[in-house]
């Protein structure tokens, strides 16, 4: 190898043998043309292996057992509830607004509503700065954040706490 300058050497070596020996060694070589265009080249092996679809089931997927039918009931009536409860009044912002609160009323409420299997309506600011209303169910809240079924969604999400703008409960279910 020829050094031509303090971060570029030359070498009569093809590449596809220094390239990988170079690499080994720790380095991370790039391979120019004649015209000072970096030589790109694909890798041929792949990071994961081809995913094989699994084997169907004979007999059809299992029949769900009671607690799991019970717990689907459950899910699908807190989100109906939490979709058509109106907002207490008082915690009601101006229409469209997010709703505000302190970050101590708020860390108070989902807590609240963790441990009391409630639903809330929060303000939340995603990464990309996008402000959004979710009705959600705090299932946890510990180090900062907030694991929760989400409503609108329906999954279980994690929200960054300094991502909730507010916090307002809703109303209880009449029936």
């Amino acid at each position: 190898m020829r050094r031509l300058a303090p971060t570029v050497l030359t070498s009569a070596t093809p590449p596809e043998e220094l390239l990988p020996r170079l690499r080994e060694m720790g380095y991370s070589p790039a391979a120019e043309a004649p015209d000072d265009a970096v030589l790109v080249t694909r890798a041929t092996a792949h990071r994961t292996p081809p995913r094989t679809p699994p084997e169907p089931v004979p007999e059809g997927p299992p029949t769900p057992d009671g607690t799991l039918l019970a717990a689907a009931v459950r899910a699908v009536r807190a989100g109906d509830r939490a979709a058509s409860a109106p907002v207490r009044p008082a915690d009601r912002p101006a229409p469209g607004a997010l709703p505000r609160t302190t970050s101590t009323e708020t860390l108070t409420l989902l807590q609240t509503a963790a441990l009391a299997d409630g639903a809330l309506w929060i303000g939340y600011v995603g990464a990309e700065g996008t402000a959004s209303q979710r009705v959600i169910a705090p299932v946890r809240v510990e180090r900062g954040f907030v694991t929760a079924y989400g409503h609108t969604a329906g999954e279980v999400g994690t929200f960054p706490m300094h991502r909730v703008t507010g916090v307002a409960e809703l109303t209880e279910d009449p029936a």
